[in-house]
């Protein structure tokens, strides 16, 4: 029987700060994770960002106009910040690993990029 945890967000009051010091990722680098996951140029391509942070990783899978992005968050501050950079094809959605209110076939890949564990018991 799997044991309910409760996910801890405290160590992310304050998520500016993050979002400038998080590294960014080369564009080569990420067309190349995509190619790798067939999705690279697919024009309707569904991609799920599973911890997506402040979106940082998220800007760049939205540079290939032809995607859309669901960004999975469970901080309400980290999302804020993520929402204000107002990026298009994507929707931010409250939630984490174990409880993504995604649609159960609506993506063709899920990412996860720079996910923390901080305070598990």
């Amino acid at each position: 029987m799997v044991t309910p945890f409760t996910l801890d967000t405290s160590g992310f009051r304050n998520a500016s700060p993050s979002n400038r010091n998080w590294p960014s990722f080369p564009p080569e680098a990420v067309e190349k994770l995509l190619g790798h996951l067939g999705v690279a140029g697919q024009q309707g391509a569904r991609i799920v960002d599973l911890a997506c942070g402040t979106g940082k990783f998220t800007e760049l899978l939205t540079r290939d106009e032809g995607c859309e992005v669901v960004g999975v968050e469970p901080h309400e501050g980290i999302r804020d910040v993520f929402v204000k950079k107002g990026l298009e094809n994507v929707k931010e959605v409250d939630g984490g690993a174990g409880n993504m209110p995604v649609e159960g076939d609506w993506g063709h890949v899920l990412v996860a990029v720079q996910v923390s564990c901080i305070g598990y018991n």
